[in-house]
């Protein structure tokens, strides 16, 4: 059996109770929630942002898709706005699989989901750099998510946060310094790697032949819209 290619990886209010890890494994565990805000608890955020950061880097398989079209996780999908097919089949996951692909790896007129591309035009840039040392200092790895791949890239950004939001910060003292230090750090990490998408949102929706990344991308946006730093407008 090949190894697979790194490069495979080809809101409103709700509430969402899942069942789905960053690797498009079942969890054992209900931990996903979602009151869309910041005003919900850190777990319940964290999930969602592990979520979104699964969809982002790579593309749908059938037991992910399986769990976004039926049951708690399938529901509470539906009812952040997101469109998962009523039957899941081979050819269901193929169609998906080609949209994704399509979007975001090409091989021409696709939209590199990286963050120095819509900054500076390049890959690599100062935002690869900078992901870098927010990883180092949270205890991050990226390769566990995206083997070989450019750190910038808005799947890794979006499951760095969520394993911020986990706990990811150790303080010394009280569990009160450990979640202050960890709203500065996350509130920093949002100002720097969070605030881009919009224009990659945008050019990706008008492109998108499926409902599932349409809602997808759309999602994305009003989430990471609700998650902006008081004073941020």
């Amino acid at each position: 059996m090949e190894p697979e290619s790194p490069y495979a990886y080809c809101a409103r209010p709700c509430q969402w109770a899942a069942g789905v890890s960053r690797y498009g494994r079942p969890y054992t565990q209900t931990g996903v929630r979602l009151a869309v805000g910041r005003s919900q608890d850190k777990p319940g955020r964290s999930g969602v942002y592990r979520l979104l950061g699964r969809l982002w880097l790579r593309e749908v398989d059938a037991p992910l898709l399986e769990q976004l079209s039926d049951g708690v996780l399938g529901e509470a999908f539906v009812a952040a706005g997101g469109v998962s097919p009523s039957l899941v089949t081979g050819e269901t996951v193929e169609s998906l699989a080609v949209d994704y692909c399509q979007l975001f790896l090409g091989p021409s007129g696709h939209f590199p989901p990286y963050q120095s591309v819509w900054e500076a035009g390049q890959f690599e840039g100062e935002a690869a750099n900078s992901v870098r040392e927010f990883a180092e200092v949270v205890g991050y790895d990226p390769a566990e998510v995206l083997p070989g791949g450019m750190v910038d890239h808005l799947g890794v950004q979006l499951d760095l946060m969520g394993h911020l939001l986990s706990g990811g910060v150790d303080a010394e003292d009280s569990a009160d310094a450990e979640d202050n230090i960890i709203d500065e750090v996350s509130d920093a990490f949002y100002s720097a790697h969070l605030t881009w998408p919009d224009t990659l949102l945008s050019a990706t929706r008008e492109r998108a032949k499926t409902a599932f990344y349409r809602s997808m991308l759309t999602l994305t946006g009003e989430f990471l819209d609700t998650e902006a730093p008081a004073g941020r407008p």
